[in-house]
C-alpha cells in the first residue's frame, strides 16, 4: 500500500488535522499523528508496524477515500476513469441555455468583463432577434428532452436585457407554452443592472415567474466608485430605484451580486450585511474582479471575506462567490457526482449572442458551434475539446494544488483574458486558502 501524491493534510488543532484527497475530497478530521505517520509513507510503502497501531477500520475508510492506494498508476487510472464516466464523447451535457440579448449596456463598469474580454460583442448585430431567440430556446428544449434532463434553466443575460425588452416581452409567452407541453419545469431568470427596470416591466417578471438578479457593488460611495455610467457618473440610485420596484410589487430580491477591485474593497464589511438584513436577504455574492489585478493584498482579502462571511452567518445571511465554489465542491462524490467550477467548464452551459454564435460563457471568446447545432453540440469538434480538457491528468500545471479536482484549474475567462500567471496565480491563492477556511469553519460548526 503506498500513500497517494494527491493526499492533503492542514492542521485543526494541537492534536487534530483534517485531511482530504486533492480529487476524490473525502473531508475528515483525523488525530494529528496519523497524518504525521502518513507524511512519512508518503515517498515509499506504508511500514506494515504503523498498520498494527491503528484498527483496520481505520486504513479502510483511508482506502476508500483513496488517501491509501495499491500504485500510483492505478490511481491515475482511476482518476481517467473519472473523465470518462462524466465526459462520453458523444454525450450532450447541455443543461442551461444563456441568451445574450443585447451586446449593448447603458453602463460602464470599471471591471466589465463583457467589454473587456468578450470579442463577441464586437459583432454587427446588438439586438438578439425573436427568431435566433426561439430557434435556440427550441434547439435547447430538444437537447434537454433528449437528455433526460430533470428541469430546464433559460436566462436573459448581456450587455444589459432590458435594453431589449420587447423581445423579451414576446419570448416569455413562447416558453409559457412549453412549460404546458413539457413535464419538466422550466426556470427563467434575468440578469439586470436594474437601471431600466420599469413596473410595467417587473409586473410581467412577476407574471411569468422571471428569477431576476441584480449587482449591487457596496454603499452609495463604494458602489459609484465602480459602477458607472456612459457619462462616468455614479449608479447607485438607479439600481436602488430597481430594487424598490420590486420590493414594492412583493416580489424583493432576495440576495444580490457584488464585484470588487481596490476602488470598492472598503465596502467589504459588515455595514452591507447590515443592509443586506434590513432588507431581509439571505444571500450576498461577493466576488473578486476575476479579469483585471486587484491592488490588494490577496491576505487582506482573505481576512476581510473570512470576517464578513461570520459577520452575516450571525444576522442568517450566506455569503458566496466563485472562491467558495471548490469548498462546496469537496463536499460532493467525484465518482457520483460531475463535479466543476460552473457549467461552462462542464459542459453544461450554452450561450448565444446575437449573431447565433454559442459559446459556453457569456464572456467566452470560445465559439462551439451556431444556435442550430445546441441539440447535437456533442458532435462539434469545439465541443468535445472543451470537454477534453477536463481529464484532471492533462492538467499538469495544477497537479500540485490542494483543490486539484474541485476548482479543476478556475474561472474558464480568467485564463482566457490573461496572458499572463500574475492574475491566475492571485486567484489560486485566494480559492486554496478560503477553501481551507471554509473547512475550518465547517468542522467548528
Amino acid at each position: 500500500m503506498l500513500v497517494s501524491d494527491y493526499f492533503q493534510s492542514v492542521p485543526y488543532d494541537k492534536e487534530l488535522s483534517t485531511i482530504w484527497h486533492s480529487i476524490f475530497g473525502r473531508p475528515m478530521l483525523v488525530p494529528g499523528f496519523l497524518v504525521d505517520h502518513l507524511l512519512k509513507a508518503r515517498e515509499q510503502k506504508i511500514d506494515p508496524d504503523i498498520i498494527t497501531e491503528f484498527d483496520k477500520e481505520v486504513f479502510d475508510i483511508l482506502e476508500e477515500a483513496h488517501i491509501i492506494v495499491s500504485s500510483k498508476k492505478q490511481e491515475e487510472t482511476d482518476i481517467h476513469n473519472l473523465f470518462l464516466t462524466h465526459n462520453n464523447r458523444g454525450q450532450n451535457k447541455v443543461k442551461y441555455l444563456s441568451l445574450i440579448m443585447s451586446e449593448e449596456c447603458p453602463f460602464r463598469c470599471t471591471y466589465c468583463i463583457h467589454f473587456a474580454n468578450s470579442k463577441h460583442y464586437y459583432n454587427p448585430e446588438k439586438m438578439m432577434s425573436e427568431e435566433t431567440a426561439k430557434r435556440s430556446i427550441d434547439e435547447y428544449l430538444k437537447a434537454i428532452t433528449k437528455n433526460h434532463t430533470d428541469e430546464a434553466y433559460i436566462n436573459f443575460g448581456g450587455g444589459e436585457p432590458l435594453l431589449n425588452y420587447k423581445t423579451i416581452e414576446k419570448l416569455l409567452p413562447y416558453i409559457n407554452d412549453y412549460r404546458k407541453k413539457l413535464n419538466i419545469p422550466i426556470k427563467i431568470g434575468l440578469n439586470t443592472n436594474l437601471a431600466l427596470l420599469t413596473k410595467e416591466m417587473a409586473k410581467t417578471f412577476i407574471k411569468y415567474d422571471v428569477i431576476v438578479a441584480a449587482s449591487l457593488d457596496g454603499t452609495k460611495h463604494g458602489n459609484d466608485q465602480v459602477r458607472l455610467t456612459k457619462n462616468l457618473a455614479g449608479t447607485y440610485d438607479q439600481i436602488i430605484r430597481g430594487f424598490n420596484i420590486l420590493e414594492e410589487l412583493g416580489r424583493p430580491l432576495k440576495s444580490f451580486a457584488m464585484t470588487v477591485t481596490e476602488a470598492n474593497f472598503a465596502d467589504v464589511d459588515t455595514t452591507i450585511v447590515d443592509w443586506a438584513k434590513s432588507k431581509n436577504m439571505d444571500e450576498i455574492r461577493i466576488d473578486i474582479d476575476i479579469v483585471g489585478m486587484v491592488d490588494v493584498p490577496i491576505s487582506k482579502i482573505i481576512e476581510q471575506l473570512k470576517t464578513v462571511r461570520a459577520y452575516a452567518k450571525t444576522k442568517g445571511i450566506s455569503v458566496i462567490g466563485f472562491w467558495s465554489r471548490p469548498a462546496e465542491n469537496l463536499g460532493l462524490l467525484p465518482e457520483n457526482d460531475d463535479i466543476g467550477f460552473c457549467g461552462g467548464e462542464r459542459g453544461n452551459s450554452v450561450c448565444v449572442a446575437p449573431s447565433g454564435q454559442v459559446f459556453p460563457c457569456g464572456y467566452s471568446n470560445y465559439q462551439m458551434g451556431n444556435y442550430g447545432d445546441i441539440s447535437h453540440i456533442e458532435n462539434q469538434e469545439s465541443y468535445q475539446q472543451l470537454l477534453k480538457h477536463r481529464d484532471l491528468n492533462n492538467l499538469k500545471e495544477c497537479r500540485k494544488c490542494p483543490i486539484l479536482g474541485f476548482c479543476r484549474g478556475g474561472c474558464l475567462i480568467t485564463k482566457e483574458a490573461n496572458e499572463t500567471t500574475e492574475k491566475q496565480s492571485s486567484m489560486c491563492q485566494l480559492y486554496v486558502e478560503m477553501t481551507k477556511a471554509i473547512i475550518a469553519e465547517s468542522i467548528e460548526a
